[in-house]
């Protein structure tokens, strides 16, 4: 029952108030419950960036220890994520370990082991799960493995919404580019009827205007088909530019 429900809620990430941190805080609060008395943490990447950041932590002192190993690149998570492999019951006593930052403050904190799994989608890996452990006892292999599967259907869910947010993203800038370009070819045919000019001339008119007054052109665009700038200044900024009407004619 329990596994259902963490794979359910794992998979539950097409709905509109979807938080990226909330994901990563639920799914590190249920690894430490399936490796309890062990402490957990992710680390991961932004999707953008490439660097990794902490994401969650089911204790401070995991928390701590993940900032320090996303400030230096030094510790079991960077290692799991560079080589998509997984690191398990690495020890941390001093000459032991391979990361000079990272063992000691670990040690410090009170763990004597790490483990790190891979968030990996086939080729894509989007950071790692650290495990640390206060005593040197193995960390037990079917608790392991099913930490695993977890981790891998939370990088799932996480690939998708992120395609998904993508899709919306760029959906909302073709659109916005559509828009920009509609309001621009309407403020080009009120400028060359009023004018008398030809609608070149009157983009010219308009895309000078915007330039001397460092405005995007869609907004000068938008100002002339709802009244708001007079014809006249189009005329003053062409004159004082490159551009100017060839035909003008009365003034609205």
């Amino acid at each position: 029952m329990w596994l259902a429900t963490t794979l359910v809620e794992l998979t539950d990430i097409r709905h509109a108030d979807f938080d990226d941190a909330a994901y990563a805080n639920g799914l590190a609060a249920r690894l430490a419950e399936l490796l309890s008395p062990a402490e957990v943490g992710l680390l991961m990447t932004d999707g953008v960036s490439g660097g990794m950041a902490i994401a969650a932590a089911s204790t401070q002192r995991v928390s701590r220890l993940l900032s320090l190993e996303s400030r230096y690149g030094d510790g079991p998570c960077t290692a799991c994520y560079r080589t998509g492999r997984r690191v398990l019951n690495e020890p941390l006593a001093s000459g032991a370990s391979r990361w000079p930052r990272f063992s000691p403050a670990a040690r410090a904190a009170g763990f004597l082991t790490a483990s790190a799994l891979p968030m990996r989608r086939r080729r894509v890996a989007i950071g790692a799960v650290a495990i640390l452990n206060t005593s040197e006892r193995p960390a037990a292999e079917p608790e392991v493995s099913l930490a695993q599967l977890l981790a891998e259907a939370a990088t799932v869910g996480i690939l998708q919404e992120r395609a998904l947010r993508l899709s919306i993203q760029a959906s909302a800038q073709l659109q916005r580019a559509l828009d920009s370009r509609v309001v621009i070819e309407q403020a080009k045919g009120v400028v060359a009827a009023r004018l008398g000019i030809l609608p070149s001339a009157a983009f010219e008119l308009l895309r000078t205007y915007a330039r001397r007054n460092n405005r995007q052109l869609a907004e000068v665009s938008s100002d002339m088909v709802h009244g708001v700038l007079p014809t006249r200044d189009l005329v003053a900024a062409g004159r004082r530019g490159t551009a100017g009407p060839r035909r003008p004619g009365q003034l609205r």
